[in-house]
């Protein structure tokens, strides 16, 4: 059985001081933002590169796709396209040809040996294919495997914006669609620059919370939906919060997870009866923040003031990597949530004792906010049970 997430945590405590009334860029945000640039037009050139080899071979595999839906239907008029040169195409040609002389002999006679002898041929074929596909996928995970960390080093790249005096700095030494896209910029551009690191920490972009839908089953099995999401830009830092019930196993939680689980539901005035399964209100936040920018080490999302702060959730700075955890809420939380407090995520300097600084501060939009928690929360109190009983029902199956 697979469950929406499979840890669970807590947010701990934690006293933040005010910060600087003035919002300037973090002292570490232009040296980053000036090198991340720079970095990127030789990264994403390597990547043009990759995706130009493997483009025929996402071809070959979006026609086997093709091929496959054409045998299963049956579809005859595919035939005057086929490639008789393709050993393949040239197998797909002959197994219509046959079959259709199989069909057309069991109609006539009506015998069920002919019938078995085109579900034979039609799963010979599939199987031809499926090889096919397995060695055009194989020289795609090939060309992929050579091409080492690539993967990783585009991550800070993609949908990037980037500081264009950096950019044509790079590309005195080297060329690519980043400096073809520096040089004539133009409103059909990919890429997205401006003038200096200070104009980038001001871009700022807010999408509203998201309308939540009712639970269901994804194509790789695991279960999606009641949520809603709110997204943040700030610069090149992305924010996304998303609240949605963090369903559990009851055989994979603790007595003391399971009282708590049943202590916010009661709280919140939310019955769930599921004899598998058990569910708390959560926060999943994710934060694109893999380096440090003023020196903090800790980042904390919060409700309220920072000297007033009922902390949400909280993570370490200079990790290296995105951020990204669940936390269970608390019901006062909840409430708070629904009622459209805004949530902020603060960077802090946390030094022994209480002597913590914090240095930068970003916020996260209410738009929409009351009215999709409150819905999803609807929700969970009438809907939600049924569903997991009929996805996921206690005789197994789900």
């Amino acid at each position: 059985m697979r469950v929406l997430v499979t840890a669970v945590a807590v947010a701990s405590m934690l006293w933040i001081p005010s910060r600087a009334t003035a919002q300037d860029a973090p002292v570490g945000f232009g040296n980053l933002e000036m090198a991340r640039s720079r970095d990127c037009v030789g990264v994403l050139t390597r990547m043009d590169v990759l995706n130009a080899t493997l483009q025929p071979l996402g071809v070959q595999a979006e026609r086997l796709r093709v091929l496959t839906e054409a045998i299963a239907l049956e579809d005859r008029d595919i035939m005057p396209s086929l490639d008789q040169t393709n050993a393949v195409e040239a197998a797909i040609h002959a197994w219509f040809v046959a079959d259709g002389l199989l069909a057309q002999s069991f109609l006539d006679s009506g015998n069920e040996d002919l019938r078995r002898q085109r579900g034979i041929g039609r799963e010979q074929l599939r199987g031809t294919i499926q090889g096919a596909d397995a060695a055009v996928q194989a020289q795609a995970q090939a060309v992929i495997d050579a091409s080492g960390d690539l993967a990783a080093e585009a991550g800070p790249c993609d949908g990037a914006i980037f500081v264009r005096s950096a950019v044509v700095e790079a590309c005195q030494s080297q060329t690519g669609p980043v400096c073809a896209a520096a040089a004539t910029p133009g409103p059909g551009s990919i890429f997205r620059f401006v003038d200096s690191s200070e104009e980038l920490w001001n871009v700022q972009e807010l999408r509203p919370w998201t309308a939540p839908e009712t639970l269901r089953v994804a194509p790789n099995g695991s279960l999606t939906g009641a949520r809603t999401v709110a997204f943040a830009r700030h610069g090149n830092i992305v924010i996304s919060v998303a609240f949605a019930p963090m369903i559990q196993e009851r055989a994979s939680l603790s007595e003391e997870e399971i009282t708590q689980f049943a202590e916010t539901l009661d709280s919140l005035g939310l019955v769930f009866e599921h004899p598998l399964l058990s569910f708390a209100p959560s926060l999943a936040v994710r934060a694109t923040l893999p380096e440090s920018l003023a020196g903090e080490n800790i980042y904390a999302l919060h409700f309220g003031s920072a000297d007033d702060a009922d902390v949400v959730w909280t993570a370490p700075a200079g990790t290296g990597g995105v951020l990204e955890s669940p936390v269970v809420l608390q019901a006062h939380q909840v409430v708070r949530l629904q009622n459209g407090e805004a949530l902020t995520l603060t960077a802090i300097v946390n030094s022994e004792g209480d002597d913590n600084e914090a240095v930068y501060s970003l916020d996260v939009t209410t738009v929409n906010q009351s009215s999709a928690v409150r819905g999803l929360l609807g929700y969970m109190a009438q809907g939600m049970a049924a569903d997991l009983l009929r996805l996921i029902p206690p005789g197994g199956g789900g």
